[in-house]
């Protein structure tokens, strides 16, 4: 295996390929469409950056009471949303904590090296253009995901003053750079999922589920527009996604994500996020009972484990080896179609239209949906909003995006129990996060502060726990 090196925006990037031809010792360069097309397919499907702890910081996901200390510090700097999540209580560093602004960046880098020189590349004309196209919309989310974990919550009366993330759309080098508006932010990530588009429809070609589609472009672009609050566009989009879709009926006895479900439209990041019965962190019990038992979703979502003291909690089975996917542990699928178009019939206060979408999703997620109360329009919001919830659960970053992009966010509070090696429980510590907390957005990585001072890090509130000190023994 050679390695790559290519110096591109902001950071130089590492990969490893066999299918490049040497120039000389130190330089590889890709000449063919093929080259480019694997060049992406490696680092965007296997490398995907999902912020590795970003479901310890949502209300989906609680300590493991029984677990000791020593086996829960390592994510407590999230799970309690720290000032620094990067520097640990004894000031030790944890130098993997913030890497996904680093990672993205990296796959943008890729992204912008496909864009400006594909074109030239040894090919057909049809695949150049699926390439391209695949290379925009991996810009794109790209930098979706960047501006929903560093930059502010999008807001339309403050959008373009609002601090995003730096946008790089050349291979050019620079050392210092500044932060672009959130409003810049969206409108980069929506002319690049437009262009994606027209590159797809253009190319003619259609490939397996590792890579993104005309389809998907147009789920990604309802994502963006629900997030805007623009309901009139995320609803157009929406449709055009159901319209040439489908839903399938979920079963627990077979992986859901896979090659033949015709739901999913694009399967990515096949490394797996962070295994929560090996660091202390559990389901939520509050959580797990939203599921019904004739809801599939509840034995498809969950496996059981022994929480240490005898009694059975639960863990993620969407992370585990092939009981919800066979593909990647991201995925885009038609379902989300339809719930980004009900939140959006909600919030324009139509009720019926909403719960509609709704009812035509429980219809492939239950075994029997005849004991199911909707709501009256009073509760409609709420009602999809939670739906949401279940639905899209621990996967991608969904829950900690819609949390902190809702107009009455909720108070999260979460505990962390000290247990010393023996097993011994000697307090208690409890941390809030608030409704209009500063920590609903990361802070830039030390690493990035330190090399660009220019850069303007994000405000963020130093957290304080309540303690009981009460020795209890289990």
């Amino acid at each position: 295996m050679k390695k790559i090196i290519f110096i591109l925006p902001l950071i130089a990037i590492f990969g490893c390929s066999d299918f490049l031809d040497e120039r000389d010792q130190d330089k590889l360069v890709p000449e063919k469409t093929d080259h480019f097309a694997a060049l992406l397919l490696q680092e965007f499907n296997s490398q995907y950056p999902i912020f590795g702890t970003v479901d310890h910081m949502t209300d989906n996901i609680t300590e493991n009471a029984s677990s000791r200390t020593s086996v829960k510090e390592s994510r407590k700097t999230t799970y309690t949303w720290q000032r620094e999540i990067e520097i640990d209580e004894e000031g030790n560093s944890l130098s993997s904590i913030n890497n996904s602004w680093e990672r993205m960046y990296e796959d943008i880098a890729i992204a912008n090296y496909v864009i400006e020189l594909i074109d030239e590349a040894l090919g057909e004309q049809e695949e150049i253009d699926f390439v391209k196209g695949e290379a925009y919309f991996v810009r794109a989310l790209s930098y979706f995901n960047l501006l929903n974990l560093y930059g502010q919550p999008y807001d339309p009366a403050s959008a373009n003053i609002d601090l995003g993330v730096p946008l790089r759309t050349d291979i050019g080098v620079e050392t210092t750079y500044n932060r672009n508006t959130v409003a810049e932010c969206y409108a980069q990530i929506e002319t690049d999922i437009l262009i994606a588009k027209d590159l797809f429809d253009l190319s003619g070609i259609t490939k397996n589920k590792f890579h993104p589609s005309s389809i998907a472009c147009n789920l990604l672009m309802s994502r963006v527009k629900l997030y805007q609050k623009k309901w009139d566009e995320a609803i157009e989009y929406s449709n055009m996604v159901i319209s040439s879709g489908s839903l399938t009926k979920m079963t627990a006895a077979a992986p859901f994500v896979s090659e033949s479900n015709s739901e999913i439209l694009y399967s990515f990041y096949t490394t797996a996020p962070v295994s929560f019965d090996q660091t202390g962190y559990l389901v939520n019990p509050s959580f797990f009972d939203f599921f019904e038992d004739n809801d599939i979703r509840k034995e498809a979502f969950f496996s059981s484990v022994d929480d240490g003291s005898g009694n059975l909690k639960y863990i993620p089975a969407k992370y585990g080896s092939g009981s919800y996917t066979s593909l990647g542990f991201a995925n885009l699928r038609v379902g989300e179609a339809y719930l980004n178009r009900a939140e959006a019939y909600a919030q324009k206060g139509l009720s019926e239209s909403a719960i509609n979408d709704i009812i035509e999703l429980h219809s492939k997620r239950y075994s029997n949906t005849s004991n199911i109360q909707y709501p009256d329009a009073n509760g409609t919001l709420d009602f999809v909003l939670n739906e949401r919830r279940k639905e899209l659960c621990f996967e991608d970053h969904h829950r900690w995006f819609d949390l902190r992009r809702m107009d009455n966010r909720p108070e999260i509070k979460h505990v962390f129990s000290l247990v010393g090696d023996d097993g011994v429980k000697i307090g208690t510590e409890t941390f809030t996060l608030l409704s209009d907390d500063f920590n609903y957005t990361l802070p830039i990585p030390l690493k990035e502060r330190q090399n660009n001072p220019l850069i303007r890090n994000n405000e963020r509130y130093e957290k304080i726990p309540e303690i009981n000190n009460e020795v209890i023994v289990d």
